[in-house]
C-alpha cells in the first residue's frame, strides 16, 4: 500500500516544482509529513455539526437533499430534508444501534446504518464509511489506494468499493475540511448490489456540496 501513496506524492510534487514561479524561493512541503499533520487535526475533530446538501445518481433516475450531520460524544445525529419528494428522515446513530424516524414519525430499528436507510427509503448511502471520508480521511480498515496533494489534502482514495474524490475545500478555524465530494460505487459494489436486488443498472453515484462546518458541537445542540 506504501509505494501506491508514494507515487501518488511523487507524481504530484514534480507538477507542483514544475508549475511553481521560481522567483518565489520557496520550496515545495514534504507531502508525507503534511499528511500526517492533516491526519492528526482531523482525527482529533471528534464532536462536529456539518451542513450542506447530498445528491444520488443511478442508471435511471436522481434525487437530491438537504443534509445535516451532528456528531457529539453520545453519537451521530443525520437529518435528510426533502428525502422522497418531501418531509425529513431523521437517523440517530449509537454504538449499539441505528433508529431511523420518517417524515410519518414511524420508528425503524436496526444495527446497520447503510442497510437500515436502504430498506426505508431506497437510498444507498454509505454512512458507515461517510463519517471519514466526510473529514477527509480514510475510513478504519483497509483501503485500496490513496492521493494526496502537495499540502497533505486528501484527494483521492479508494476504499470499500467506492473511488472517492475531493474536488474543493474549505477552512474552519486552523483546519482544512473537503468542501465538495464526490463518490463513485465500484463494478464490484455496483454488481453486488445488483445481485441482492438493492439496485437496477450499473451505476451509482454521490455529490456532497457541504455549505457549513462547525468543529464543536454544544451538548444541548441534540435537543434543538
Amino acid at each position: 500500500m506504501l509505494p501506491r501513496i508514494l507515487v501518488a506524492m511523487i507524481v504530484l510534487v514534480t507538477v507542483g516544482c514544475a508549475t511553481t514561479p521560481t522567483d518565489r524561493g520557496q520550496s515545495i512541503s514534504d507531502p508525507e509529513a503534511a499528511w500526517q499533520q492533516q491526519k492528526s487535526a482531523l482525527n482529533n475533530l471528534t464532536q462536529w455539526k456539518m451542513a450542506g446538501r447530498i445528491g444520488l445518481r443511478t442508471a435511471d433516475s436522481g434525487a437530491t437533499a438537504n443534509l445535516r450531520w451532528r456528531r457529539t460524544e453520545r453519537g451521530d445525529q443525520i437529518y435528510l430534508f426533502g428525502l422522497l419528494g418531501g418531509g425529513k428522515v431523521q437517523l440517530d446513530i449509537t454504538d449499539r444501534k441505528v433508529e431511523l424516524r420518517d417524515a410519518k414519525g414511524q420508528v425503524f430499528n436496526g444495527t446497520d446504518v447503510t442497510t437500515l436507510l436502504y430498506q426505508v427509503t431506497g437510498w444507498h448511502v454509505p454512512f458507515d464509511s461517510l463519517d471519514g471520508w466526510l473529514r477527509g480521511l480514510p475510513a478504519p480498515g483497509v483501503y485500496d489506494s490513496i492521493e494526496i496533494d502537495q499540502d497533505g489534502k486528501l484527494i483521492r482514495l479508494h476504499q470499500a468499493g467506492w473511488e472517492i474524490s475531493y474536488d474543493e475545500f474549505m477552512s474552519v478555524g486552523n483546519l482544512t475540511l473537503p468542501k465538495r465530494i464526490h463518490l463513485t460505487a465500484q463494478p464490484k459494489t455496483i454488481d453486488a448490489l445488483v445481485s441482492t436486488g438493492h439496485l437496477s443498472g450499473d451505476r451509482l453515484a454521490l455529490k456532497i456540496f457541504v455549505e457549513d462546518w462547525q468543529n464543536s458541537v454544544p451538548e444541548q445542540v441534540l435537543s434543538q
